[in-house]
């Protein structure tokens, strides 16, 4: 009988929880978020259930949401759970549109072009996939873009007869106008796509995506823009960035549920990409052609406003200056000495937000596994592109605590091995 009763108020309930959230966070007091401020941010960190017997610092491969949000998806879930096919067809379906518009306002883009989507890699696929290419049609991207999308490029190849070309980036980054550079001189006349991070996933460089893709355009060359990393931590939007495609995840630094994304398209290549999933003959000028993949939850992508509201409240610079002070504070006592080579860069206009570190005296795969193993410090490794290194991002809540700790095992490591 309780768990009925609870099943039944599942909608009001949600609504009261929304009106709850919001007190919450209006009683926050904002202006105490000094990205110096350890004490000030606790506070923001009581809105989180984290493992209290662990650490986690890969928070850009997948951060834990607030707990407003885990309450919010579990509330839509139990109240489709009444009548799925009517609640979730015939009501939460249409209550997404909402969630589309804010999602497309964060973007600077029309709710005419977002698609939603579960995750980044679905529109890296749709765009690699969809583009009408013949074979010695050309795909142009870098060796520190995301493996997923360079699997879907092989595909192509092997399908198609295509041809992917990786330009290889420097570690520690060149200067933005150099990449610039490197990257268009590989622009060819069989050039046909164009597939670019806004932040590669191995280090955190921010590829000057911008100055890229007008001279792209010159050519009539789409780029598809892997916002991934990006989106919830970088000003940016999709028109500033100035691809026919954008696509992202939004379980990293935007706090969303797994299984929540966005696929934009400039609207005159609306008609020109070929969906994953077929759709009717009259969807094919509509956005909502990518989003046919058959029956799925809308509960994520509504509980996405809890998200969202926690984001307008913080802001993508509080985020950005946060994580900066946290990565110089792990970062400073490991270069100071031998035995660890960074990757990466601090300077901001370079790389955002990841710290990755060569060690000579520890193979990265077998240094993540003892971390966790003897310290309960969960990392996750960057072995692409020729790179063997320690990939670490901590996140907005992570305190400083924690990352001195991190950085006293480290120095260690650094000195004796594991």
């Amino acid at each position: 009988m309780r768990l009925s009763r609870r099943v039944l108020l599942a909608a009001p309930l949600a609504v009261a929880f929304r009106d709850d959230t919001r007190a919450r966070l209006d009683r926050f007091d904002w202006s105490r978020l000094d990205p110096q401020d350890d004490e000030a941010w606790l506070q923001l960190r009581a809105l989180f259930d984290l493992d209290p017997h662990g650490t986690s610092f890969n928070h850009a491969g997948l951060s834990p949401s607030p707990r407003a949000v885990r309450e919010a998806m579990a509330a839509q879930v139990a109240r489709a759970d009444r009548d799925p096919s009517r609640v979730i067809w015939r009501e939460q379906d249409h209550e997404l549109e909402a969630v589309r518009e804010r999602l497309a306002a964060l973007l600077g883009c029309r709710s005419e072009e977002l698609a939603l989507a579960p995750n980044a890699t679905y529109g890296l696929h749709t765009a690699i996939l969809g583009l009408p290419l013949r074979a010695g049609d050309e795909i142009l991207t870098t060796a520190h873009d995301y493996p997923r999308g360079r699997n879907a490029m092989r595909q192509r190849e092997r399908r198609d007869g295509t041809v992917t070309v990786e330009v290889p980036l420097a570690t520690p980054p060149e200067p933005p106008d150099a990449v610039a550079a490197a990257i268009l001189a590989k622009v060819t006349a069989r050039t046909r796509l164009a597939v670019l991070s806004q932040m590669t996933y191995l280090t955190g460089q921010l590829l000057p995506v911008a100055r890229i893709a007008p001279e792209l355009a010159k050519r009539g060359i789409p780029l598809l823009v892997d916002g991934a990393h990006g989106l919830g931590l970088l000003p940016d939007t999709v028109p500033a960035l100035g691809g026919a495609f954008y696509t992202a995840c939004l379980h990293k630094w935007l706090m969303g549920p797994i299984g929540t994304g966005v696929f934009a398209v400039q609207g005159n290549w609306l008609d020109k990409l070929w969906p994953l999933h077929p759709g009717e003959e009259d969807l094919d000028r509509r956005i909502t052609k990518f989003e046919q993949g058959g029956t799925r939850p809308a509960a994520p992508f509504l509980a996405l406003r809890e998200a969202l509201d926690l984001h307008d409240r913080l802001g993508a610079a509080r985020k950005a200056a946060r994580l900066q002070v946290l990565r110089e504070r792990l970062a400073t006592p490991l270069l100071a000495g031998p035995g660890v080579r960074q990757c990466g860069s601090l300077d901001p206009q370079r790389c955002r937000a990841l710290l990755v570190l060569e060690f000579t005296k520890a193979e990265p795969k077998a240094l993540a596994a003892w971390l966790w193993r003897e310290h309960r410090v969960h990392v996750t490794t960057a072995v692409d592109a020729g790179l063997r290194a320690l990939r670490l991002s901590p996140h907005v809540f992570t305190t400083t605590a924690e990352v001195d700790r991190l950085a006293s095992i480290l120095a260690r490591v650094a000195r004796d091995g594991i």
